[in-house]
C-alpha cells in the first residue's frame, strides 16, 4: 500500500516525461496518446508488451493516468482529458522531429544508393518506438528488403520511357523511399516536384497523383518479379495466380487476367503493356500451392 500511495502522491511531470531519453519514461506518453480517442483498455497481451516497457504495470500506468487527471472513463471508453493535452503536444513535436531527421537520413543514404544504411537507419529508428513500431511506417521488412529497393533505384523499364533523366532519377528515388518504409504517400510542399516532372502531369492525373501512380507501379514491378523468382526456385509452386483491385480505375483488359492460372513459365508478364487503367496496371502474382486437389 506505501508503494501505491508514494506512486500517486506526486501528479508526474508529462512534458518532462515526454522529452525524457529513456524509453520507460517517453513510453508512458505514447501509451497516454493511444487514448486520444475513446477506446477500452488493450488486451491481456498487448498490456504484457507494455509492461516490458513501463515502469509500473498496465493497470497502475492507467491508475496514474486516472489520478494525474490524465484520462478518463466514458462511455466509449477511456480518453485523453484537457489536462494532457501539453504532455501530449510536446510528444507529438518530439515524434514530428524524429520522423523528419530520419526520413532525411534514410533519404541520403538512398541518393548514395546504400540501401542496406538506409534500412538499417529505419530499424533503427523503429526499435527506438515503445512497441518496436511507428504508427506511420509498414510492415516489418523481409531479409531481401534492401536488395528490393536497391533493384528499383537501378532499374531500367518501359514503365520510365520518355521521361526526362532528372525526373526519371526524382521518381526512382520517390518509389525506393516508399518501398523502404514499407508504406505509400503523396508528394507534399515539402517534397515538391523537380522542374522537369511537370511532365508527369500531361496526362489525365495532376503531377502529384501520377507521380504517386508512377512510383506505385515501379515498386509493383520489382515486388512482382521477386515473387516469380521465388516460385521458379520453389518446390511447391507450379502455377502462378493474377489479381488486383477491381474498381473504377480497373480496366476490362487487366480484369480478364484476375483469377486465371498459369503454369509459372507461360505467366503473362506485368505490368500488362495492354492495360488502359489512368493509374497504371495494378496486377499481382499470386502463388497457387500444390495440393492434393490441385495436382
Amino acid at each position: 500500500m506505501g508503494f501505491l500511495k508514494k506512486l500517486f502522491a506526486k501528479r508526474p511531470d508529462g512534458e518532462q516525461l515526454a522529452s525524457a531519453p529513456a524509453m520507460a519514461d517517453y513510453g508512458q506518453i505514447d501509451l497516454l496518446q493511444r487514448f486520444q480517442h475513446p477506446r477500452p483498455l488493450d488486451d491481456e497481451r498487448s498490456q504484457r508488451r507494455w509492461e516490458q516497457i513501463l515502469p509500473h504495470t498496465y493497470d497502475q500506468q492507467i491508475r496514474l493516468f486516472l489520478s494525474a487527471g490524465w484520462l478518463e472513463k466514458t462511455n466509449a471508453g477511456y480518453t485523453t482529458t484537457p489536462a494532457a493535452s501539453p504532455a501530449l503536444r510536446h510528444y507529438a513535436q518530439r515524434q514530428a522531429e524524429e520522423r523528419a531527421h530520419v526520413m532525411a537520413a534514410v533519404r541520403h543514404a538512398l541518393t548514395q544508393r546504400d540501401t542496406s544504411e538506409a534500412l538499417a537507419l529505419r530499424r533503427q529508428y523503429e526499435a527506438a518506438q515503445p512497441l518496436g513500431k511507428a504508427a506511420w511506417s509498414g510492415p516489418e521488412p523481409q531479409l531481401s528488403h534492401s536488395a528490393l529497393t536497391r533493384r528499383i533505384l537501378f532499374l531500367d523499364h518501359w514503365l520510365l520511357d520518355g521521361l526526362q533523366a532528372e525526373t526519371e532519377q526524382w521518381l526512382k528515388l520517390y518509389a525506393a523511399e516508399q518501398h523502404l518504409w514499407s508504406t505509400r504517400w503523396h508528394v507534399g510542399p515539402e517534397d515538391s516536384l523537380p522542374a522537369s516532372a511537370a511532365e508527369l502531369g500531361a496526362g489525365p492525373l495532376s503531377a502529384s497523383e501520377a507521380a504517386y501512380w508512377r512510383s506505385y507501379g515501379l515498386v509493383l514491378y520489382v515486388e512482382n518479379q521477386e515473387t516469380w523468382q521465388r516460385c521458379k526456385g520453389g518446390d511447391h509452386v507450379r502455377r502462378i495466380a493474377l489479381q488486383g483491385p477491381d474498381d473504377t480505375n480497373t480496366c476490362d483488359y487487366c480484369r480478364k487476367f484476375y483469377g486465371e492460372q498459369y503454369l509459372i513459365a507461360r505467366t503473362p508478364e506485368l505490368p500488362h503493356r495492354g492495360c488502359r487503367s489512368p493509374v497504371g496496371c495494378r496486377c499481382e502474382y499470386v502463388p497457387v500451392l500444390d495440393t492434393y486437389d490441385n495436382p
